[in-house]
């Protein structure tokens, strides 16, 4: 695996030297950001939540009309790509554009053929997981499109303050619209407050992209018998909050340290939560627990 970034890659139906890859200036992808893409974390070579993210996918090309790919061959793309690299402990990251088209023209015309690209890249294995680490997020305006529920190419807004956030110190930042709280910048939030846990999921609250790890949280979570309310979340509870966390498929769970400069007044519960969905993956791995 070269230090410089992955060292083959999947283009459309086949596996290629990254250095070898040809993709045209004409992609609506790269004109438009015409596109759609997931990322799934493995360990042990075992995807973590594989139906939620192939579902996702399928529901991201749906919504966008973009056809002519299966979303249900991402789990074949997987073992694909930890195999090119020689990974077991990665980030498996696939997109899919509406294809090539020239002239350039904002309306695309029939018949288009998707490009699929994709790759791996290596991340740390469960057996190093042994704690729940900390960040410091701030606080941005969400000044992104409508609809965030789908996992577009198109995130220059989420970047633009993940940015301005990173120039302040922060690992993270979490957006806020109208008073509520939306989401990270490539994060999920959840907060405790008042001894429940807070979601802002897409069927409670707006301007939240459906999370697969924040699934797994509310699973931990009802394993351990802390309450959860799927519901929309102020900026003035968040800042109340006593815990917060992050989640993300490279993330898993951390706790927040800081808010702004203001530190939480803490207690056990992240922790817990972060060691329940440890303990899940290491047993079950692609899935929660089979229902009984």
């Amino acid at each position: 695996m070269s230090t410089s970034g992955p060292s083959f890659v999947l283009l459309d139906d086949q596996v290629v030297p990254a250095e070898k890859a040809s993709i045209s200036p004409f992609d609506r992808g790269f004109l438009f950001g015409d596109g759609v893409y997931e990322m799934v974390r493995t360990f042990d070579r075992r995807p973590v939540a594989m139906d939620a993210h192939v579902d996702r996918l399928a529901r991201s090309l749906r919504e966008t009309g973009i056809q002519g790919f299966d979303a249900g061959r991402y789990r074949e793309i997987v073992p694909l790509l930890l195999d090119a690299e020689g990974l077991v402990d990665a980030g498996i990251y696939l997109q899919v554009t509406r294809g090539v088209e020239r002239p350039r023209r904002h309306v695309p015309g029939p018949g288009l053929v998707p490009t699929i690209f994709g790759f791996a890249v290596p991340l740390p294995s469960l057996r190093t997981l042994e704690a729940i680490e900390s960040i410091e997020v701030t606080l941005e305006p969400d000044d992104r499109w409508m609809r965030v529920d789908l996992k577009s190419l198109n995130i220059l807004a989420n970047i633009m303050a993940a940015t301005r956030g990173r120039e302040s110190g922060a690992d993270e930042v979490i957006l806020h619209r109208d008073g509520l709280v939306s989401e990270g910048s490539h994060s999920s939030v959840v907060a405790l407050v008042r001894d429940t846990l807070i979601v802002p999921s897409p069927s409670a609250a707006p301007f939240v992209l459906p999370g697969t790890m924040v699934t797994l949280v509310i699973e931990a979570a009802d394993r351990l018998g802390l309450p959860v309310q799927q519901r929309p979340l102020r900026v003035d509870e968040l800042c109340g909050a006593a815990e917060i966390g992050i989640a993300s498929t490279r993330r898993i769970l951390h706790e927040v340290s800081r808010l702004d400069g203001r530190k939480p007044s803490g207690g056990p519960w992240m922790g817990r939560l972060f060691a329940s969905m440890v303990d899940s993956i290491a047993a079950f791995g692609d899935a929660s627990p089979p229902s009984p």
